[in-house]
């Protein structure tokens, strides 16, 4: 109780000596309960509110008794220590059958499914930590799922082949791995062939034999890729050897080599694969390394492509170490832990051309989290999140079984965030494989209703996409078909929702057309666009301008300026959505093209006018369009001028291009009398630095031994002020020099015509006032002029993490002398502007903030001369 109260005592020896007090499991459970109660009761209320907030409420709610606010924010305050208390009492469950004799109880469960109710990056590793023990007390023991399907293996009917394809654990390779040791043969030898065809399911497996050779239980066939047409298939030959004990490897080794070499025939080149499974023992990498060294020659000649160990660890999946031919045979650490195909089938050469990779643990055992860091990135390296998984449940294609498959990517991604190797502006990219054969459909009808797929989940998970910061989703189905000559083939389709060119998760689908020999897809032709259509899909590039303006926008909480166009797209959607839902007759059907942008451009003759441009490629830090949206009041369409800072270019401040772009904005929206919708984030007005003159001045100071009795002016000698060219600074004769008086600059933009702009814009938003609809979305914070843009504005929508301020609070600290204000939210945040009545409505994120602006908006006219619409 102490540690939870928030006082300094070690918390893993804490939870030692607190379980090692107590005589029962009754009482160790009541002990982990409280604990955990206590630490949610606290933090539950501080999860994902401003601490100043949660401050203010629980000192209304304890007007009494203040010394509860006081401990629970002294409590609060020590979140680190309290949390590593809780992980260690949480990892000290798995000793409560050596302690007690029994398992840990359901009430012990019940308590740490409630931690799973706290969604802050900072309680990550609990909620981690309680899910994975959760998740392990539910599945079916070990030797219950083992006998299950010992009893399959054994039974005359089972089809190995259909078995192998199973969705369920029932046919987990930990499973069958831990069979390879049974005491029966038949089990043995049924363990291995359902192995290895579920290990190699996505290839056409045209023989398999299974047989004793020289006392070790093997496994030779013959594999070739199924989306291959059956001419152009290339015959590969796999070899699997069972030996006892891992330390005999370097022993045995030559020997399995030429039991491997007996079953072949020809030489196809390094097409070939080899597994030796051992059943028990510990060997080191370098010893099983030294050990493949030592027979390269021999693996060179039996045309290996890669090695394969694995080493089973009793009930746990087996330790699996690969030596690919492509690395001169050393072991892959990127594929260690990984079954022979899993490399293959998540495409992970793709990502190593332009990432280093560095691996994070995931939940699912079909699934690989990587981190990716830009290895041509000098500092700052762009960060990538890779999830990849394979699925063996049909219906990627549709509806559910999208969502259902998405959503255990963004649970995967939900973690990772907890992670501190992973940063709040990284892009995450998921990949998914099903393995499943699609059957009945062909690529035009699955690349169609991926689009009508893709369409929903942006509707139904907005607000997650945009949280974890999804830039990319791609999945890869196979659908049945035939080949030219009628023999039965995979066609591999590759779906693409990707935000990497700018529109937000735009659709495309491509029909594979891979190497024979390596599998690997070397053409990628677009569905629909006709046979010579062929288009090259590289490694996964670096980070592009889009991406990389993505991730400023990020760090500074707040979204991309034209990724609000996406959103406002499938705020649309969602609009129809619940239009729909609420009418109790016949539903009208949603129109097609909901959204349209045209951006407003700046023509030759410095006039704005109707247009479009490479997103990424504007030069002014203030972007609009002309949007028509199809609403449920104006089913036909109606128009809103879109103004908003691009906090990518110079912060978003604003600058004369800046002021001229947002003047001619408003100034259209009024003359059109069209509603305008100002999104605000941004630095305020530009002040400039003249860097050529920096280190080129020197200070008078008022006595030189003692610099902190200040100044009396900034000084160049006579060499340093000729070299100035004329005109950029004023100055006037001192004995050490020239005293400077202005600085002017070479450039504009840099100095006070920047406030001459600003009232420029803020007289132009006041006369908006007064003539059309205005509505601001602070998503981010919004200083100086672009808070009173906002606040010259009708109605203001504000999200939880944009503050409105004149100036910031580390400057208002300084100017008072002592530390009054620790965050700009005291300053400008909801918690202050909302009741004062500034705000009108606060929101949790930018896609309820476009939720919301579209809500708005069907309250308002489409011109200032319309009467107000309704909805039929």
């Amino acid at each position: 109780s102490n540690v939870l109260a928030g006082y300094k005592l070690d918390p893993e020896a804490v939870a030692q000596q607190a379980l090692d007090s107590v005589s029962d499991s009754t009482a160790a459970a009541d002990l982990v309960i409280n604990a955990i109660t206590e630490f949610y009761r606290i933090e539950a209320n501080y999860d994902g509110q401003i601490a100043d907030d949660v401050v203010r409420t629980l000192t209304k709610a304890n007007a009494e008794s203040l010394d509860v606010v006081i401990a629970d924010s002294t409590a609060h305050q020590q979140l680190a220590l309290r949390s590593q208390l809780v992980l260690a009492l949480i990892r000290q469950l798995d000793t409560f059958v050596d302690r007690f004799g029994k398992a840990v109880p359901d009430d012990v469960l019940e308590a740490l499914d409630t931690l799973e109710g706290l969604k802050g990056k900072a309680y990550g590793e609990i909620i981690l930590a309680a899910e994975e023990k959760v998740r392990e007390a539910k599945v079916p023991s070990f030797d219950i799922r083992r006998a299950d399907l010992r009893a399959m293996l054994v039974d005359p009917d089972t089809d190995f082949f259909e078995l192998s394809k199973s969705s369920t654990l029932s046919a987990g390779v930990d499973l069958l791995t831990n069979l390879l040791d049974d005491e029966d043969e038949k089990v043995r030898a049924s363990a291995l062939e359902v192995y290895t065809r579920r290990v190699y399911r996505t290839y056409s497996v045209p023989s398999l034999n299974v047989e004793d050779i020289d006392g070790r239980l093997s496994c030779s066939f013959e594999f070739e890729f199924a989306d291959v047409p059956t001419a152009d298939r290339v015959t590969r030959s796999g070899f699997t050897s069972v030996i006892k004990d891992v330390g005999q490897f370097a022993a045995e080794l030559p020997d399995i080599l030429n039991a491997m070499g007996s079953t072949l025939s020809g030489d196809a080149g390094p097409v070939n694969v080899l597994q030796i499974g051992a059943l028990s023992g510990d060997a080191t990498i370098e010893e099983l390394q030294s050990a493949i060294d030592a027979n390269k020659d021999k693996l060179n000649m039996l045309g290996l492509r890669a090695i394969t160990v694995l080493v089973t660890q009793g009930k746990k999946d087996p330790n699996y170490y690969s030596f690919p031919h492509c690395d001169g045979f050393k072991e892959d650490p990127l594929r260690r832990g990984m079954r022979p195909t899993f490399h293959h089938l998540l495409e992970l050469g793709r990502l190593t051309d332009n990432y280093a990779l560095e691996r994070i643990n995931a939940v699912g055992r079909n699934v690989q989290i990587y981190v990716g860091s830009e290895k041509t990135a000098r500092r700052n390296a762009a960060q990538v999140v890779f999830v990849r998984g394979i699925t063996h449940t049909p219906g990627l294609t549709t509806f559910s079984g999208a969502r259902r498959t998405l959503l255990q990517g963004l649970d995967e991604l939900e973690r990772v965030q907890s992670n501190s190797k992973v940063t709040l502006q990284s892009s995450s990219r998921i990949y998914l494989h099903s393995l499943p054969e699609v059957e009945g459909s062909t690529p035009e009808e699955v690349a169609a209703e991926f689009d009508v797929v893709v369409d929903k989940i942006k509707s139904r998970l907005a607000k997650r996409l945009l949280k974890l910061r999804v830039d990319e989703i791609e999945a890869k189905v196979r659908v049945k078909s035939v080949d030219e000559d009628g023999n039965a083939m995979v066609v591999p389709i590759r779906l693409i929702a990707s935000s990497m060119e700018g529109e937000w998760l735009k659709t495309a689908a491509y029909i594979e057309r891979p190497d024979p020999v390596t599998g690997v897809t070397r053409e990628f032709c677009v569905i629909g666009e006709g046979k010579d259509a062929v288009c090259v899909l590289d490694p996964y590039d670096g980070a592009n301008i889009i991406q990389t303006k993505r991730a400023i926008a990020r760090r500074v909480g707040s979204t991309y300026a034209y990724d609000f166009l996406g959103l406002l797209e499938v705020g649309l959607i969602q609009e129809w959505d619940t239009y729909s839902s609420s009418l109790s007759g016949p539903v009208p059907s949603t129109p097609t093209n909901l959204f349209e942008a045209q951006e407003l451009l700046e023509g030759d003759d410095g006039e704005l006018v109707l247009g479009k441009r490479e997103i990424g490629t504007n030069k002014v830090g203030m972007v609009s369009w002309v949007v028509k949206m199809k609403t449920p009041e104006y089913p036909e369409g109606r128009e809103v001028v879109f103004i908003a800072n691009d906090v990518t270019v110079q912060s978003g401040s604003f600058g004369v291009p800046e002021d001229e772009h947002f003047f001619k904005s408003s100034k259209y929206a009024r003359e059109n009398k069209l509603p305008r919708v100002y999104i605000s984030c941004n630095s305020g007005a530009r002040i400039g630095l003249v860097d050529d003159l920096k280190p080129k001045f020197n200070i008078k100071f008022v006595d030189e031994v003692n610099p902190s009795k200040g100044f009396e002016y900034l000084y160049l000698t006579d060499d340093m002020y000729k070299s100035l060219p004329e005109g950029s600074v004023n100055v006037e004769k001192v004995p050490e020099g020239w005293a400077i008086k202005d600085i002017i600059g070479t450039s504009e933009g840099i100095g006070v015509e920047n406030l001459q702009g600003s009232g420029k814009i803020a007289g132009e938003t006041s006369r908006a006032y007064d003539e059309i609809f205005t509505l601001s979305y602070v998503t981010g914070r919004s200083v100086g002029i672009g808070a009173y843009l906002v606040r010259l504005g009708q109605r203001i929508i504000q999200m939880k993490n944009g503050p409105m301020l004149l100036t910031g609070y580390g400057a208002l600290n300084k100017l008072l002398g002592r530390e009054v204000y620790t965050s700009q939210d005291q300053l400008g945040g909801p918690q202050v502007m909302y009741p004062n009545g500034c705000t009108h409505e606060v929101v949790d994120d930018d896609q309820q903030g476009v939720q919301s602006i579209i809500q708005w908006l069907s309250f308002v006219p489409e011109t200032t001369d319309a009467l107000p619409a309704v909805r039929e």
